[in-house]
């Protein structure tokens, strides 16, 4: 990865989000809203923004505290 890759950026969040993959619970399978055959972070980036937005200040918080801290 380089320097880039690395920074919390909204697309590292989405790559994040995507490489977890979807809740169980949020699977429209099981119940849910999201589709199971979508990429969890591009999904929630474009159908809900504000939830996006949200949790990638959050995350960014969290990732450079991380960071302060080495």
């Amino acid at each position: 990865m380089n320097r880039k890759e690395d920074r919390p950026s909204k697309i590292s969040y989405e790559r994040h989000l995507n490489q977890i993959g979807i809740p169980d619970d949020q699977k429209k399978s099981k119940g849910g809203l999201i589709p199971d055959y979508v990429k969890y972070g591009t999904w929630l980036r474009v159908n809900n923004p504000d939830f996006f937005e949200r949790t990638y200040k959050e995350w960014k918080d969290k990732v450079r505290a991380q960071e302060s801290g080495q």
